[in-house]
């Protein structure tokens, strides 16, 4: 009976405890403000001794635990007993809290991992009975109550697909019924130049003979109204249609898809951790965009050098040379784009300057093979390798390839310094629980640090808070720009698959599923299926081979799908999408000079995905309107 009354009395002071540990963790979550993706966790000290907590994200590959940052921002993080604590915990990865006194050696972990849900509240009780501080210990201990289970926050994205879809039923219908209406001629006159031809027809045809047909207006004034563009005021209906150059619009929409989500993901992707890049290892949504738009540009360089192939030599290399500056000027702008702007830190690389030196290399390669190609046909006969003509009419560029390469993985796996070992590929900082600090991105960080000086590469790379980084480090840098010239001239084979298989839809659509199962199968053994494991990760800071491999496959697949739905089928006109394809460098250069003014974005009175999903979403539709207006009145930049 004794025992009984005993644990009765024990049951009944936890309670009590727990009770009017809730109602103060509630009375707590309500003096701190959450921003997203966070959650906050209340520790209460119920041991004898003071306790730290700390923190292990399950993304971070073999870190060693960090102290967690309290919200009061008190630097000790000390809790002391019969006290409590509160502390804000990102909730994009599953992480594990641990326990430890500040004069033992052993850790005591809680349910690892855990995944909070965002603005959650938890509760944590450290009970005498369950935890101990003993040296070189580390068990599962304790368990968390759940005191607000917070917000579901992946509804935003739900809500966002059913309004998208709807908006896109909208448009078919709407597009559908404007056709019809014009095919019955209920919008027959609301068109401009159909009013100018009306005109035209009941004013008759200017002379210079009689000059009062002109009704005292002059010839320059009448000549837009009257001639509408036609030789000698005759009726354009009546005059054969000029010979426009044809666009293959499955590549214009693959691009135009590719920069709606850049926007969307340079504009803050929601918030969400799978819409912003890697933290290191691994792929994310945007870690896709960069190297399709890379690729994309190889397979427009082979459709410009066959529309320039009456071009002398001089001419083309002149246009190149232009096209590079220009992309490599305004690449450097745009970095300065920031508020505050130092010629000190002033960044060198960046995306466009990628694109420049990508273009630079593979137009040249370009215009340099056209020369061998040419003396090889005059004493080669290809009938024999018309199967394999794409191939077989760019040995130049494989060869290439296999040199940068060869560079790229010589350098990776060889150079070496003080601080990095030989062929080391992670991120530095507190990965290799610290062995590594000062080795982040290994031979490429090395060469960025040594040729661009360490003020003036990315001075907020995408691990730097995870690994904690005390080095700037460029995704953008000199040795992963190999990679990248590589993946242009992969869309220079995908070229030449459109080119020398012309009309033959299946045979091209074939080619480039064998072409895209091929490369993502290479880059699946290279990094054997493993995040970080494998012999070569994916990486997009990197741009590891099998990176580039698995992006290159992505994109033969892709422009298989467009093409299939929208030139060969046509079942699709790629619309919206075909519309900043055709204007993407005035829409990219324009999204990042505005991104910070509104309606492009604007401040959030409440931090949560469903705002940031909003307003970003609202951004890039805002670009996509302006790309389609633009189309409308035929207004395209080009360099």
């Amino acid at each position: 009976m004794a025992a009984f009354k005993q644990r009765f009395v024990l049951f009944s002071r936890h309670s009590v405890l727990a009770i009017v540990l809730i109602l103060f963790s509630k009375a707590v979550s309500g003096n701190v403000t959450l921003k997203t993706g966070q959650a906050l966790l209340t520790v209460y000290n119920d041991y004898s001794e003071n306790l730290i907590v700390g923190i292990k994200f399950d993304i971070c590959y073999n870190c060693s635990v960090t102290r967690l940052n309290s919200s009061d921002d008190d630097a000790t993080n000390t809790i002391y007993p019969n006290n409590n604590r509160s502390f804000t915990i990102q909730t994009a990865h599953p992480s594990s809290v641990y326990l430890n006194c500040t004069n033992g050696d052993g850790y005591c972990y809680i349910k690892s991992p855990y995944t909070y849900a965002e603005h959650g509240h938890y509760l944590l009780k450290v009970q005498r009975d369950k935890f101990t501080c003993s040296a070189n210990s580390v068990k599962e201990c304790n368990s968390i109550i759940i005191i607000d289970p917070g917000q579901n926050e992946y509804l935003p994205i739900l809500y966002a697909a059913v309004v998208i879809l709807f908006l896109s039923v909208g448009w078919v219908c709407l597009t559908f019924g404007y056709r019809l209406a014009i095919k019955k001629g209920i919008l027959k006159y609301c068109h401009f130049r159909a009013i100018d031809r009306a005109a035209a027809r009941d004013l008759g045809t200017p002379s210079k003979s009689t000059p009062s047909s002109n009704y005292g207006a002059t010839e320059a004034e009448t000549k837009p109204l009257i001639n509408d563009g036609t030789r000698d005021g005759a009726d354009r209906e009546s005059d054969p249609k000029p010979k426009k150059k044809v666009r293959l619009m499955s590549l214009d929409a693959f691009r135009g898809f590719s920069l709606a989500i850049m926007i969307f993901v340079n504009y803050g992707g929601g918030g969400y951790w799978f819409f912003n890049h890697s933290v290191w290892d691994g792929l994310t949504v945007a870690d896709l965009v960069f190297p399709w738009f890379v690729w994309i540009m190889g397979v427009s360089l082979v459709f410009s050098f066959s529309g320039r192939s009456q071009d002398s030599v001089w001419k083309r290399l002149y246009q190149i040379v232009r096209r590079t500056i220009i992309l490599f000027g305004l690449g450097l702008l745009l970095n300065s784009n920031t508020s505050d702007f130092q010629l000190a830190t002033w960044r060198i690389p960046g995306v466009l300057q990628r694109f420049a030196i990508s273009y630079f290399v593979v137009a040249m390669t370009e215009l340099l093979s056209t020369a061998v190609y040419s003396l090889q046909k005059r004493k080669v006969k290809f009938s024999c390798w018309e199967p394999i003509a794409d191939m077989a009419n760019s040995w130049v560029q494989w060869t290439l390839i296999l040199l940068l390469e060869l560079l790229s993985l010589t350098l990776t796996f060889l150079l070496t310094d003080s601080s990095c070992p030989q062929g080391y590929l992670g991120p530095g900082g507190i990965s290799e629980w610290g062995a590594y600090e000062n080795c982040t991105g290994g031979a490429a960080g090395i060469i960025d640090r040594w040729f661009f000086g360490e003020n003036h590469i990315y001075q907020h790379p995408t691990a730097k808070h995870m690994y904690q980084l005390h080095h700037s480090f460029d995704p953008e840098g000199l040795l992963s720009s190999l990679n990248s010239i590589v993946i242009c001239l992969l869309g220079v084979q995908a070229g030449r698959v459109l080119v020398f298989f012309k009309g033959r839809h299946i045979g091209i659509v074939i080619r480039f599923i064998m072409w895209g199962v091929l490369l993502g199968v290479l880059s699946a053994l290279l990094c054997e299926g493993q995040r970080e494991n494998g012999l070569i990760p994916i990486n997009k800071n990197l741009w590891s081979l099998s990176y580039t491999l698995a992006m290159a496959g992505s994109g033969f697949l892709l422009l298989a799908m467009f093409y299939t739905l929208i030139d060969v089928l046509k079942l699709w006109n790629g619309a919206p999408f075909k519309y900043p394809g055709m204007n993407s460098i005035l829409v990219y250069v324009s999204h990042e000079v505005f991104q910070d003014y509104f309606p492009f974005s604007w401040p959030h009175q409440t931090d949560t995905h469903l705002i940031f999903l909003s307003a970003n979403l609202v951004g890039t539709g805002l670009w996509m309107l302006i790309a389609y207006y633009c189309y409308y009145i035929e207004f395209f930049v080009k360099i």
